[in-house]
């Protein structure tokens, strides 16, 4: 299982990816997140990246201008939708980047994600809906509700090396996507980043 661990904004934080291999790592580029990181601060960490760890730039709302730019100066290589975006707003972002788009559902009921499958991205995320936060929430769902869906997609929520055996046997999806789990009064801990990684790859 693919695993990807964001929230990233330390040097120390890259170290422990390059240390343990996430197959990708999320840079947070919505400021109100305690998580969020600089466009130069990103640009710092993706030269400090193992070239063989994807950077996902994670946006809530965001700039479709502040979105190309990263692209284009190679500092993500994905683009993760957080907020509101909308089918307009995809087909606008692909008219300027040429990266995968993974759409975000904060979910409610399973006709939510068959919906969002619908969307011209290449993958969705799975997260925990909560009614005044975009994610993050460090809260998990039932992943019971999770129908069949063809397009692959990331799941989160509330996962840590407790329960990421579970969730995967549950709905199998195409990777974890990892932050609070992995974390210690809200900084990346080596020995559950450690722990997280591993178990995901194990799965």
């Amino acid at each position: 299982m693919k695993i990807k661990i964001c929230g990233l904004s330390r040097e120390e934080d890259i170290t422990m990816a390059n240390l343990y291999k996430p197959h990708f790592i999320g840079f947070v580029f919505y400021p109100p997140s305690r998580r969020y990181v600089t466009p130069q601060k990103a640009a710092e960490l993706k030269k400090l990246l193992h070239s063989g760890i994807k950077a996902v730039g994670v946006f809530v709302n965001g700039e479709i201008s502040l979105i190309e730019s990263l692209c284009s100066q190679g500092i993500i290589d994905m683009v993760q939708l957080h907020g509101d975006e909308d089918e307009e707003y995809m087909i606008r972002l692909k008219e300027v980047i040429q990266k995968p788009i993974i759409k975000a559902v904060r979910v409610k009921n399973a006709e939510e994600i068959l919906a969002a499958e619908a969307l011209p991205c290449e993958y969705l995320l799975l997260d925990t809906f909560h009614e005044r936060n975009y994610g993050g929430s460090g809260e998990t769902f039932d992943h019971r509700i999770i129908p069949p869906i063809k397009k692959p997609y990331f799941l989160a929520g509330g996962l840590n090396a407790s329960n990421i055996g579970k969730a995967g046997r549950t709905c199998n999806p195409f990777a974890f996507d990892v932050s609070s789990g992995c974390e210690t009064q809200g900084y990346k801990d080596e020995m559950k980043f450690m722990g997280v990684v591993a178990l995901a790859k194990l799965l």
